[in-house]
């Protein structure tokens, strides 16, 4: 932990776990108000909102794109920055602000790679995990199950639309508006401020707990709750560890290409679904020997930490 709150670098007070959360809660309703209120100035925003995304038209979903990335810098970016510097005090000319959300100026870059590469070796696991809740939890919820699912539905049509790619400059749009700012912004405010307010209000093992739930919780998506709140303590743990908002940010921003890659995947290949996936012979052995591979990842990232 010596790196992820340097001694006597910081001059700010005790912040509290209720400090902490009444931020939270409030950044969670700001959030939710701010993306109505852009959807209702953005031209095509209002006539997108209610409707299906699958009924979008080229305007509603650039009015969505504009909303979306302005709602994550006005909300959870741009509250960090200005809560860092009450925090830490001095001005960002002094550097505490940025120490404080855990943005240095040298990224190690092994850190980066072996946490990337943890990443990616539990991405059998959270599949796994998904698929399995589909197939057996929310069926046996009856309704509220089958109401999970269609939040769910309706919430992956929107990433599909969003996430449409006709030419390069759209390529590029849709990477700035669903990998680059969302990992940007969501690491700015949950591990930069709350985490680190947190790990001084509780412990460096609370900060992770309660940080990766309310990350996961944030995406208001039941289905992926869970699979959300693990990625949310791996995320968690590295940044503890290493102390660099930069190994997160890294970690996040390829997590969220590998879905678009295997968003547009998964629409290439309609046949292949996650129970035929799930049942195959080799996937369960796949899936073991990907987390002995996680084993070895952190291994290595614990002693780039050293």
């Amino acid at each position: 932990m010596q790196r992820f709150l340097p001694s006597g670098q910081l001059s700010l007070a005790r912040p509290s776990f209720f400090f902490s959360s009444i931020v939270l809660i409030g950044i969670m309703l700001l959030y939710t108000i701010t993306g109505t209120l852009l959807l209702l100035v953005i031209p095509g925003g209002k006539e997108a909102a209610g409707l299906d995304p699958l009924q979008y038209d080229a305007s509603m979903v650039a009015a969505m794109r504009v909303a979306q990335v302005a709602g994550q810098i006005l909300v959870l970016a741009l509250p960090a920055v200005l809560l860092a510097r009450l925090h830490a005090g001095g001005g960002f000319h002094s550097g505490k602000p940025l120490a404080f959300l855990g943005i240095a100026q040298h990224v190690a870059w092994r850190q980066v790679l072996f946490a990337v590469l943890g990443m990616m070796s539990l991405q059998p696991l959270l599949h796994s995990v998904t698929e399995l809740q589909d197939l057996f939890l929310w069926p046996a919820l009856g309704p509220s199950g089958e109401a999970v699912l269609e939040s769910r539905r309706l919430m992956d049509a929107l990433i599909g639309v969003l996430g449409g790619i006709h030419s390069f400059p759209e390529a590029l749009a849709v990477t700035g508006v669903l990998a680059f700012t969302p990992a940007c912004c969501e690491e700015l405010f949950f591990r930069g401020y709350l985490q680190q307010n947190y790990y001084k209000a509780l412990s460096p093992a609370g900060s992770v707990f309660f940080t990766g739930f309310v990350f996961a919780f944030f995406h208001l998506s039941a289905a992926n709750l869970v699979p959300l709140t693990l990625l949310g303590w791996y995320i968690g743990y590295i940044f503890m560890k290493s102390g660099s908002l930069a190994v997160p940010f890294f970690v996040h921003l390829l997590n969220n290409l590998a879905a678009l890659v295997f968003l547009h995947a998964a629409g290439s290949t309609p046949e292949v679904t996650g129970a035929s996936v799930v049942f195959s012979l080799w996937w369960w052995p796949a899936v073991a020997g990907s987390l002995l591979l996680f084993v070895f990842f952190m291994h290595r990232f614990r002693a780039a930490c050293s």
